[in-house]
């Protein structure tokens, strides 16, 4: 048998299951030690992935003058912790085939663990002296550093971190949400590690963490890691800075920045819906027929198959604890950027009027329970909704009500919300490119 026919029976087989059981058994466990953690068994693969998350430690909580230090803490971590230097840490990670990732996200710092099962007390182990004993020694500190000045050199040529950042300001202008992960480069070079030290120790804590779990592993032996290796954790974080809440951007403004690039890139914003609003399905299913649907969706369809200006745009939603957006981008030529942005204006305006065709409507429902069933026919995306659901503090019974939710919107429903969601005079708007 071929590989590729290999590996796509195997990937039918694992959504098969999934389809067949109807349901995710996602268990609540609780450690002897007093540790929580959603988990899901799955034999269909000897693989274990793990996703912790510590809560209200992300980016948005940082001062000012060290901004990006949650940035520089998940790469210095890896620059060697407990009794292994860097190279020994890496070498031990690589010979056991263990991914571990650390994320600075918005609200929170994210681990992502992948591993084979034999492998997981080892894996467990290493993630554990990366958060609770790391080096931080000055040939680390000097590492990140030099890596820095790189990906700062880098971010500076990339049109659409450039956008992105602008389209932050301009949403969110002095809300902790405009900041930028990275900091820049000043705050970067300007940290210690002391600093580091003292961000790890008021906030990793076990009061703070979320866990989450899903693979070849019985939860006795997760139960008894987690206990074994992250007890060491100061049981409270530290006090966190109130963040204002925020949901109206304002009028909606424009902003062009000049790069000599062949094409220009363009992102575009408004006001989204919150999860916890009785229209929120209404809305995934309106912004998936939006932007979300590939070569179908509303907005391909137009300014790809009709005009011929782009080769891809597409649009999504996301809903913040102190912001909700609905979001997307293009690249185009710098000679019809202008006909881009007047094209998706008058596209949401159709749409805003007229709602979206009963067809279409039914397609983009049929893709989104299709899609969720293959997002989670692997270890690591269960993990990684399981722990979006914690952080967020979310109905995890919504994973196994999805289909019937998304089965159960009505058409009518997503034409009368798109009525009043969509703001096609008021999207902001941000281009780089040839074009001042």
């Amino acid at each position: 048998m071929k590989i590729s026919k290999l590996v796509f029976l195997l990937f039918f087989c694992l959504s098969f299951n999934l389809q067949a059981s109807g349901n995710l058994n996602i268990e609540e466990v609780t450690t002897r030690k007093g540790f929580k953690f959603l988990f899901v068994e799955n034999y269909d693969l000897p693989k274990v992935s793990i996703n912790i998350s510590f809560k209200d430690a992300g980016y948005v909580y940082e001062n000012s003058e060290k901004q990006g230090l949650g940035w520089f803490t998940s790469l210095i971590i890896q620059e060697g912790a407990g009794k292994n230097d860097a190279r020994d840490f890496a070498k031990k990670l690589e010979d056991k085939g263990i991914s571990l990732n650390f994320i600075a996200g918005l609200e929170a710092f994210r681990v992502s663990l992948n591993t084979l099962s034999e492998n997981l007390e080892d894996a467990i182990s290493l993630l554990s002296d990366a958060i609770i004993l790391p080096k931080v020694d000055s040939e680390g500190l000097n590492r990140v550093f030099e890596k820095a000045k790189v990906d700062f050199n880098n971010l500076e040529k990339n049109p659409f971190f450039v956008a992105g950042e602008e389209l932050n300001t301009l949403l969110f202008k002095k809300h902790p949400y405009s900041k930028s992960v990275y900091g820049t480069l000043d705050t970067i070079m300007n940290i210690t590690r002391d600093d580091v030290l003292t961000y790890i120790k008021r906030n990793f804590a076990k009061d703070n963490i979320v866990i989450s779990v899903a693979g070849c592993a019985k939860k006795e032996e997760i139960i008894t890691l987690l206990d074994k290796y992250l007890s060491k954790l100061p049981s409270k974080r530290s006090k966190v800075r109130k963040i204002p809440v925020k949901n109206d951007f304002g009028p909606a403004e424009n902003k062009n920045i000049f790069m000599d690039i062949p094409q220009s890139v363009i992102l575009f914003a408004q006001k989204g819906i919150a999860y916890e609003d009785p229209d929120y399905y209404n809305a995934q299913v309106l912004v998936n027929a939006l932007g979300g649907m590939g070569l179908n969706s509303v907005l391909m369809k137009e300014l790809r198959q009709n005009l011929g200006i782009t080769y891809g745009i597409s649009a999504s939603m996301a809903s913040y604890t102190h912001a909700n957006i609905i979001a997307g981008g293009l690249s185009t030529d710098s000679s019809t950027a202008s006909q881009s942005i007047s094209a998706i204006r008058d596209t949401l305006s159709r749409i805003k009027k007229e709602g979206v065709d009963e067809q279409l409507f039914k397609d983009t429902k049929i893709s989104m329970v299709n899609n969720f069933v293959l997002f989670l026919s692997n270890n690591t995306n269960t993990a990684m909704l399981l722990d979006d659901m914690q952080t967020n503090d979310r109905d995890v019974n919504r994973i196994n009500n999805y289909a019937n939710i998304i089965n159960d919107v009505k058409s009518e429903k997503v034409n009368e919300l798109a009525s009043s969601l969509l703001e096609p005079e008021n999207l902001f708007f941000v281009e780089v490119g040839k074009n001042t």
